[in-house]
């Protein structure tokens, strides 16, 4: 779930300074139709499920990074592999996934022959290879090489996601990434030259005391690369990583907010005018070419979710497996699943997940009638005062599509300043009769 995880949001410092496309109002407009011909034509279905596969080890541990990975220090990838064939058999038979994402981690890392067994077991168990309409693998450049790209291919992967992050070589060392700039220009080469349709790449932006230039440079360099696909993250601060402990330590100065949202802007901007739609708050899309399987993750569809640490949204439950891989390996053995936490959220917790999913797509929002069906809640009623205020703000705005469905969207502003809006949205114990109700 990797390209799924930040929400955008500046300081009141940058708000002040917000402004409706620099002076252009037709830009946003440009913005959102580009979006639509990221997402047009993508065969997802409403009761169809996907499958996530979670791949928990890495050469080594990114100073950035909050997943649930580890570095590899020579435990048994047989075994685990072995360990997901044993789940799949008891949560995903016959499942026929509309999509699969294999993540982690580094998936890349398996050898060629743990992954021909990997993919050819879940073939055999899931049928994906008859249903899918996409299925992804992510792969750092130290790990992927021609080989492995058209062995990947020959087994039924359809997409690739590389996790680029920079193309320089003293910002890849400062967040510990082993893979140097050649080594990740070859892994672009790699994809196209065996001849993979969609490629996405994951850079990240907000480096501190980068030379701005450097990042443009950088990104124009992935966008002419052949991809049809990016993923730009800002560098986040999140709690237990590397990074943050050197933040806390003063060792790691986080950059100027009115300069990340300068790049976030600007990043907006550049992949626009070099044909990528932004279709959600950090990814981009050449037309037809959204990852379909972070469309069902932010459509809030179901999802099955294999391996250490996956989560599931399947039946009406939410599940988590046992993060540690010793311990998810030992409990498959015994008891061929490894659930730590299963839950069926309440409906105004569901409410929420939807809209906190939902608003990061700027062209399509939330489908209020459909969440009230899944909910039984009206978004309007439940979120009573709060929301009235959103929209009074124009922080969000009510829609009606083709079918007189109601839709609930961000605004210009207002996709700027998402974590602010969820906070406001956030269920508490007011008097509204909806909130009582639960």
């Amino acid at each position: 779930m990797k390209d799924s995880r930040q929400t955008k949001s500046f300081p009141a410092s940058s708000r002040d300074k917000i402004l409706p496309s620099k002076g252009r109002p037709d830009l946003w407009q440009q913005q959102l139709v580009a979006a639509r011909s990221a997402t047009e034509n993508t065969p997802l279905k409403e009761s169809g499920v996907s499958l996530y596969v979670h791949f928990p080890y890495c050469q080594s541990k990114c100073r950035y990074c909050d997943f649930n990975s580890y570095a590899w220090t020579g435990q048994n990838m047989e075994a685990y592999v072995d360990a997901v064939l044993q789940e799949a058999r008891s949560v995903a038979k016959e499942l026929l996934p509309q999509t699969v994402f294999i993540g982690g981690g580094t998936p890349s890392l398996l050898s060629p022959q743990l992954l021909d067994r990997l993919l050819r077991g879940l073939a055999d168990i899931s049928g994906f290879v008859h249903s899918s309409k996409e299925t992804t693998l992510e792969a750092n450049p130290e790990s992927f090489s021609r080989e492995k790209a058209s062995l990947a291919k020959d087994l039924g992967i359809t997409r690739i996601s590389l996790g680029i992050q920079s193309l320089r070589q003293e910002v890849l060392q400062a967040y510990d990434r082993v893979h140097d700039p050649e080594q990740a220009l070859k892994a672009l080469d790699a994809a196209q030259e065996v001849g993979f349709a969609h490629c996405n790449a994951d850079l990240i932006f907000a480096f501190p005391g980068q030379n701005p230039e450097h990042w443009w440079q950088d990104l124009h360099t992935v966008l002419a690369s052949g991809i049809d696909h990016l993923s730009a993250y800002e560098l986040s601060y999140e709690p237990g990583t590397a990074l943050t402990r050197l933040n806390q330590a003063g060792r790691w100065p986080a950059e100027n907010p009115d300069h990340c949202q300068a790049l976030f802007e600007g990043t907006r901007q550049a992949c626009h005018q070099a044909g990528f739609g932004g279709y959600e708050v950090s990814n981009f899309a050449k037309s037809g070419a959204a990852c379909l399987h972070n469309l069902v993750y932010w459509r809030s569809h179901s999802y099955v979710g294999l391996g250490a640490g996956a989560h599931s949204w399947y039946q009406g439950n939410r599940v988590q497996n046992l993060p540690s891989p010793e311990d998810y390996l030992a409990t498959i053995q015994n008891r061929g699943q490894a659930i730590q936490e299963k839950q069926r959220p309440s409906p105004g917790t569901l409410l929420f997940e939807i809209l906190m999913m939902g608003l990061r797509l700027p062209h399509e929002g939330v489908n209020l009638d459909r969440a009230e069906k899944l909910t039984e809640l009206d978004a309007l009623e439940y979120f009573g005062d709060p929301l009235s205020s959103l929209l009074d703000r124009k922080w969000l705005c009510l829609e009606t599509g083709s079918q007189k469905e109601r839709y609930l969207r961000a605004t210009e502003t207002g996709f700027l300043l998402l974590d602010e809006i969820l906070l406001q949205l956030l269920p508490d114990d007011s008097n509204s009769p909806a909130r009582k109700a639960q």
